[in-house]
């Protein structure tokens, strides 16, 4: 299975809050671009005491190395994927998404 061949186009979008006349703040969603993927469904069976990996429901790999946990989500076909936790340390960057719908 390679890598590269799973990839797909996903729109990287970064959360800016914007204060609404009431003085709340609204999540306001800003496509960064798009950048190329590898989204897989997670494994139950791998026990992980991180309660981060625990609500995960899917893992990525991308080349993309300027992506943040806090803030970030990657969108595809209508399927929003939140970034919970990423690594950029080593060729790919690891990401852990939550399918939010």
């Amino acid at each position: 299975m390679s890598i590269n061949r799973d990839m797909k186009e996903y729109t990287l979008q970064h959360n800016e809050p914007v204060r609404t006349p009431s003085g709340a703040e609204k999540a306001s969603w800003v496509d960064k671009g798009t950048i190329r993927a590898a989204v897989y469904k997670k494994n139950d069976l791998k026990v992980s005491a991180s309660e981060k990996y625990i609500e995960s429901t899917h893992t990525g790999l991308t080349h993309h190395k300027d992506i943040d946990s806090d803030g970030y989500r990657l969108v595809r076909d209508k399927v929003i994927y939140e970034i919970t936790d990423c690594n950029t340390e080593g060729r790919l960057t690891n990401l852990l998404l939550k399918v939010v719908r």
